[in-house]
């Protein structure tokens, strides 16, 4: 019997669904205050200012990032990539902010 090749069913229905359901990432340049616990955030939709408990961290993380920070506005994700050894891509931190008074 000759060779058929693949011959196996791809859904492809879902993988759209994946692709039209991903959450959209912008790349931004954060400012972390320190003193107030605070991160501003400049995007497309204007500045905003977001609270953290541990400000130093994402601010340690920004000092060791690799990869340009990536902001999601809807799940207010804060994705910091920063170098490791064995890891050529980098690890991924991410740090969910919270309202201002929350810091």
């Amino acid at each position: 019997m000759p060779y058929q090749g693949d011959t196996t069913q791809v859904n492809t229905t879902s993988a759209r669904t994946l692709a039209t359901t991903a959450t959209q990432t912008v790349a931004v340049i954060p400012a972390v205050d320190l003193f107030l616990g605070t991160v501003t955030i400049t995007a497309k939709a204007g500045t905003e200012r977001f609270g953290h408990q541990q400000p130093e961290l994402i601010a340690q993380a920004l000092a060791q990032a690799v990869r340009p920070t990536r902001w999601c506005e809807s799940s207010k994700i804060l994705t910091v990539t920063v170098a490791a050894v064995g890891k050529r891509a980098g690890v991924q931190h991410h740090f969910t902010l919270g309202t201002e008074d929350q810091a």
